[in-house]
């Protein structure tokens, strides 16, 4: 049967029965087994930030990313990704009056530029994502500053500006704050009728940067027609003469290192003998510059100390006006604190003024909430000045913001001569 059964088979049954051999095949390797992983978040609903803080006096500055800008923002705000930050005095003197780390990071910085990057619902008429703008963010009680990668604020309350093409976003970021403080001290001085064209004009501390914008308003905007008795060290003269070529004949410079710090000794010296030194002349012998404009109407004090005031009989015109932004004790970055307690004199001076002392006692702070920018548009004029070229923005040395250890060394130093900028990263 067999027989039979294998003559009838069918030869397709034959072909496949008929399997060739094959050799077992090889392991499949496999890749080691994956691992869960967290699913990516869709829908973020705020913005990380990046920021630099502190918690106390005796803290170090350092990087934070515990803050956020929550989002949809409000209404009636905008969020800058920043840029470029100023430093300011102001900075180390908030930081001096934190005792205690109990109120936890506080912020820094009081200037910046940057770019729009949210704009709230109510501001798209007026404002536009990519605008470069650059402005102030003042808030010293707070503990907020504008030292991070992006920044929320309200143009009801912080004075905000388009970046004009001609200006940098260093000389931006370095701008506003001390060019407002010079315009509105001396917007206030020309209305109070204490400066005019014909002012004899004392700077005690012409190289900080309030007063390098103030001595340029007085030649640009106010036209001062004598020359300016300026306060400084050698090193301060030379550069006021190189950074402002047009009116380095319009200055006359007192070297304070000579007389150890008290230049009431050699400007009393020059209003009696009608001369002081010219310490630009070469020669063993001291060579003079005539000086025939007598006791001052206006000092401008941007240094502080009681020297000059100690001597204001014999410096300043029965009449004439004594502006301070320091006050009676002389600045020191390490230890001064923000809004501290003045020289029980300097109250004395303010009560009873010209009545004792024949002259006006000014202690002025700047206030550069934009709620007082309608009192005399200094945001708009600061901005046009820039713009224009008029004035112009000093810049000491910019930073990243990664080296800010060095840039605040620098700052407490008080050896700046023009500002100091940091460069913050995009985060």
């Amino acid at each position: 049967m067999t027989e039979r059964y294998m003559k009838n088979r069918e030869p397709v049954l034959e072909t496949l029965a008929d399997l060739p051999k094959a050799e077992t095949p090889a392991a499949i390797k496999v890749d080691p087994p994956m691992r869960r992983v967290a699913r990516p978040l869709r829908h973020v609903r705020h913005i990380p930030l990046k920021s630099l803080v502190f918690q106390s006096n005796t803290g170090p500055i350092d990087f934070s990313y515990e803050a956020k800008i929550k989002t949809p923002i409000p209404k009636d705000k905008l969020v800058v990704q920043i840029s470029h930050v100023g430093l300011n005095p102001v900075d180390l003197k908030i930081k001096n009056g934190y005792t205690t780390s109990i109120y936890g990071e506080i912020g820094l910085g009081r200037e910046f530029a940057g770019t729009i990057i949210m704009v709230g619902e109510n501001l798209i008429n007026k404002w536009r994502e990519g605008d470069e703008v650059y402005g102030i963010f003042y808030h010293p009680h707070l503990g907020y500053g504008c030292l991070q990668s992006s920044l929320l604020l309200d143009p009801a309350l912080d004075p905000i500006c388009l970046r004009p093409e001609n200006l940098s976003p260093e000389e931006a970021a370095g701008s506003l704050f001390c060019l407002g403080t010079a315009f509105n001290m001396l917007d206030k001085l020309f209305k109070d009728k204490k400066l005019n064209e014909s002012s004899n004009i004392l700077i005690n501390g012409g190289t900080s940067s309030v007063g390098m914008f103030a001595l340029q308003l007085l030649k640009v905007k106010y036209n001062v027609l004598k020359k300016i008795v300026i306060v400084t060290t050698t090193t301060g003269s030379e550069v006021l003469k190189e950074l402002f070529p047009d009116f380095k004949d319009d200055f006359l410079f007192i070297n304070y290192l000579t007389c150890r710090g008290k230049a009431s000794k050699p400007l009393k010296r020059m209003i009696k003998e009608c001369k002081l030194i010219d310490y630009d002349a070469g020669g063993e012998e001291e060579q003079y510059i005539t000086y025939e404009q007598g006791k001052f109407n206006l000092v401008l004090d941007f240094v502080g100390g009681y020297d000059i005031l100690a001597h204001s009989s014999d410096l300043i015109h029965a009449g004439g006006m004594y502006c301070t932004t320091v006050g009676d004790y002389v600045e020191n970055y390490k230890t001064d604190v923000f809004e501290q307690w003045e020289n029980p004199s300097a109250g004395m001076r303010k009560m009873f003024g010209t009545m004792l002392y024949q002259y006006s006692y000014l202690h002025y702070f700047f206030d550069p909430n934009a709620k007082y920018i309608s009192k005399n548009n200094w945001l708009s004029e600061c901005n046009e000045l820039l713009q224009n070229g008029a004035v112009q923005c000093i810049i000491d040395n910019v930073y990243d913001w990664k080296n800010h250890k060095e840039a605040f060394t620098y700052l407490r130093s008080q050896k700046a001569q023009g500002k100091l900028i940091l460069k913050v990263e995009k985060f």
